[in-house]
Parts: C-alpha cells; structure tokens; sequence
C-alpha cells in the first residue's frame, strides 16, 4: 500500500490528484491504448473530474465507467451517471459506460452490467472514495449482498444494499477493481482518515482493500 499523500487542503488535493489522472491518462495514450478508467460517485471527487475535463487529453480515446451507482434513472440528482455525463458534457466524443441500463429492472440491470463492464477488468484506474462507515464503492457494512461482493473470487458487478436512500445500488465487488493498475482512495476529513487507520482492527469493509491501494490522498 502507497503512504498517504497528505495535503493542507482540499483545493490542493484536487490539483494534485487531477493532475496525477491527467498524468497516466496521457502516458497510456502516448503508448497507443485507450486507457480504462471507473469514477466514483459523491460531492468529494466532483471538482478532481471538473478540473480532468479541461486537461489536454484526448476524450474520444478513454472509455470511462463508475465503480457504483444507485439505482435511480439518470436525471435524477443522486445518478452518479447523471454526475458525471455533466460535468464531462463538453466531450461528445467520450465513452462513459453507465450501470443502469433499465431504472425499471433492476435485476436486469444488474445482468446487463456484468456485460458492458466486462472490458473494464484489468483495467488502469478506478478511483475510490470511502464512507464514515468504512464502505467504498457500494460495498457496505452489515449487508450480506456486500459481504459476498467482499469475498468472492470472481470479478462481477453486483446488486447491494445501501443503508440509506436509494437503497438498491449496483456495484463493482472487490475482485474486479483488484484488477486495475492504478486504485486510488481519496478520503477528506479527520473522521474518514481514523476511520481508515482503524480499518484492520474493525474490519470495515475498506480493510479488505486497504493492502492493494496504489495510491491514497488525503486533505482535512
């Protein structure tokens, strides 16, 4: 696991970590491949995406898809799908690859997933966040559908239970985003860093990642 790249604020945090995406994004390119990333939901990572939609990178060689989202069409305001199709809005060209292909089915959404998001293992970066419950992407404490996302072999997309509203969600498990290069945790505020340093002893769900994180970033 990398050292925790500490930063005296959030504004400094989202320059570096942007800068970082940007960084590998265009050295994949550079290389001739089309760099796979997943994007997290939450009001934390938005400004890191703001600020990667101006960088000098070509969008139409990316495809791009989200580590989890709730099961709400995509113009409802808690779409991490809708989020993101906004802020990136300026790039037609961009492949973003959502979760919730039918806001109607959601067990044939979940099947759906598993599909388009197969070209996404062993891909190069997905960026984490983590909740004050030590669950991350929606891998959630005390529900067994994440349990099993947490424990399985197998890389899958699968349905979970959030403990808030909306409820359904639908997640990547552990062993899909184990096969990307690059796994980034962006964490802000002291209650998620003690939260994060006590991951082992309490076994949150974030401690069955913590080992294999590339890289983490944090500001108070």
């Amino acid at each position: 696991m990398e050292v925790i790249k500490q930063f005296s604020s959030r504004g400094e945090l989202v320059t570096a970590l942007s800068d970082r995406l940007e960084f590998i994004i265009r050295l994949l390119q550079k290389e001739h491949n089309i760099p796979c990333i997943l994007l997290s939901g939450g009001s934390t990572p938005l400004p890191v995406y703001e600020r990667l939609a101006n960088a000098a990178i070509d969008f139409s060689a990316l495809s791009m898809g989200l580590v989890d989202d709730r099961f709400v069409p995509t113009n409802d305001t808690s779409s991490n799908e809708g989020a993101l199709r906004a802020i990136f809005s300026h790039h037609p060209s961009l492949n973003i690859i959502g979760m919730v292909s039918d806001a109607n089915d959601y067990e044939a959404s979940v099947e759906r997933c598993n599909i388009d998001y197969k070209p996404f293992i062993n891909g190069d970066i997905a960026v984490l966040g983590m909740g004050n419950d030590g669950h991350f992407a929606s891998l959630f404490p005390n529900d067994m559908p994440s349990t099993e996302g947490l424990n399985s072999l197998q890389a899958a997309c699968i349905g979970t239970n959030a403990p808030v509203h909306p409820v359904r969600r639908i997640s990547t498990n552990l062993a899909f985003l184990q096969t990307f290069t690059h796994q980034i945790l962006l964490i802000t505020g002291e209650e998620k860093l003690n939260k994060l340093k006590n991951a082992k002893v309490e076994k949150s769900p974030i401690s069955y990642i913590y080992n294999s994180l590339t890289e983490i970033y944090y500001a108070p």
